[in-house]
């Protein structure tokens, strides 16, 4: 198994026998958020030692002493309110096309809450609570409409409920949907046709219920 002296950008290291048949390689971890999204403060280490933290374009700078092709695996421990990814990060020791440019790999630290926006629209159900484990969370307007805006953990179910039970004419009583929080903040629709018991029925267009996905152009 091959022995690597890695160590951040600047560090020197002990000579080794077999130094002559290695050579140095540079390359960038760069630590995201979501793709797209630099991070902070993700620490870089291998075997127990700490090589580098991201700045604020979420880059480290590294090196190591090896042969073209060898591979070494580096730890990543994320900053608070993201989850450290648990597989190693894989580095293969390669030289550049361009001397300029250094080989970069990512390392992923996504946020342990995720935000889901929650579009409401209530036919014939104006001023109702959005109720999420009996909290109001918000509450539509005079033409059924509201919108409401959830944290929470990636993966969790979260089930909220728009409260009739100010309006007992109305059918069904207090109806709930759920919602499974993705690895992603997302826009999900919440829609519901009441009937209104005792009186005029409104025109017979049904709406799609239950969660609807609104994937972002």
């Amino acid at each position: 198994m091959p022995r690597f002296a890695l160590l951040a950008l600047g560090l020197s290291t002990a000579a080794c026998a077999d130094d002559h048949a290695k050579r140095r390689y540079e390359f960038v971890v760069r630590a995201q958020s979501d793709p797209g999204e630099p991070l902070a403060g993700v620490v870089i280490s291998h075997a127990g030692q700490v090589l580098g933290t991201s700045d604020g374009q979420g880059r480290v700078r590294l090196g190591a002493d090896g042969l073209e092709g060898e591979a070494l695996s580096l730890s990543i421990r994320c900053p608070p309110g993201h989850r450290s990814p648990s597989p190693l990060l894989a580095v293969v020791l390669r030289r550049a096309v361009d001397a300029n440019v250094r080989p970069e790999y990512v390392a992923t630290c996504p946020p342990e809450t995720r935000t889901l926006v929650v579009a409401v629209r209530a036919e014939n159900g104006a001023g109702l609570p959005v109720r999420h484990f009996g909290r109001e969370l918000g509450r539509t307007d005079a033409s059924g409409a509201a919108h409401v805006v959830l944290e929470a953990d990636s993966e969790q179910t979260v089930e909220l409920t728009l409260d009739t039970s100010q309006d007992p004419r109305l059918r069904p009583s207090s109806p709930s949907v759920r919602f499974r929080v993705s690895q992603r903040d997302e826009v999900v629709a919440f829609s519901q046709r009441f009937e209104i018991a005792g009186g005029a029925r409104a025109p017979r267009v049904r709406p799609r219920r239950g969660p609807v996905r609104i994937n972002p152009e």
